[in-house]
């Protein structure tokens, strides 16, 4: 066992460490979400990962991004993240897809893949995202998204025999009132935070916090290890699966698990 599983063995065992040590998790975009995610989940003992990612870190990405500094502005997002991760762990087993998510790469991306962890910007790659949930349920493989909202975060799964993104955010806005992010979701958050990032995303801006980037990829590195670890003692709760999906605000703060089908008093 490496080194630095030490403290963690304490928690998950030798059972712990060999479940998560086999999957292989297909990760789609190392920003702010992802790329916190993916060290959490390398720092766990996962060791089997695909990496799509063509971005390169600039200036904006230094309020959040974990990764983000003065010295590796400019560089690809995607390498910067294996040093990282291959100096926390050198047996880390990683395939890399330099180019991004593509239609031409996407089923080579997810074949073979135990989870796929979702964290492409909202405005960005919509033909591979129509492309998506008829390869998970191909090939079996949930899907896990994460989204920095002011000081918190959304969490939203798709299990490929379940609800799916385009009917979950369809139910979203229904119950919501107006137009822009669905106000059923935003209004949880507080009217001023809430307001503001409805603005923001109204003027083509996307707003974030580094607390908000941290809990996000805590609360996705955590759901997938939950996912991963079921069966083990170690998790005595279902996977949090739409239609239900989680806020966490620690500004109130709250974390609700909530159900979009569900009616509210």
């Amino acid at each position: 066992m490496q080194g630095f599983l030490d403290r963690t063995f304490l928690i998950l065992g030798h059972e712990g460490i060999e479940v998560l040590s086999a999957p292989l998790i297909a990760i789609s975009g190392l920003g702010g979400v992802g790329g916190g995610t993916f060290l959490n989940l390398v720092r766990s003992g996962v060791k089997r990962f695909r990496l799509a990612e063509n971005g390169v870190f600039d200036t904006p990405d230094m309020n959040r991004q974990a990764a983000a500094f003065a010295s590796t502005l400019g560089r690809p997002k995607i390498e910067v993240y294996e040093e990282l991760a291959r100096g926390i762990n050198p047996e880390i087993e990683l395939e890399l897809f330099p180019e991004g998510l593509l239609t031409g790469n996407l089923e080579r991306f997810l074949d073979g893949s135990d989870v796929n962890i979702g964290v492409i910007d909202f405005e960005k790659g919509a033909d591979v995202k129509a492309m998506t949930p008829d390869l998970l349920k191909r090939f079996n493989v949930p899907l896990f998204s994460a989204m920095v909202f002011g000081f918190g975060a959304i969490l939203v799964a798709h299990h490929p025999e379940g609800m799916m993104p385009d009917e979950f955010w369809g139910l979203a806005r229904k119950r919501s009132a107006g137009e822009g992010f669905p106000s059923f979701m935003s209004g949880r958050f507080g009217p001023t935070i809430a307001g503001r990032i409805e603005n923001s995303f109204a003027a083509g801006k996307s707003p974030s916090t580094s607390i908000g980037g941290a809990f996000a990829g805590a609360i996705l590195a955590s759901e997938v290890m939950a996912y991963l670890l079921r069966g083990t003692d170690l998790v005595t709760r279902e996977t949090i699966f739409a239609p239900r999906f989680m806020v966490v605000d620690p500004m109130r703060p709250t974390v609700e698990v909530v159900d979009v089908t569900a009616h509210e008093s």
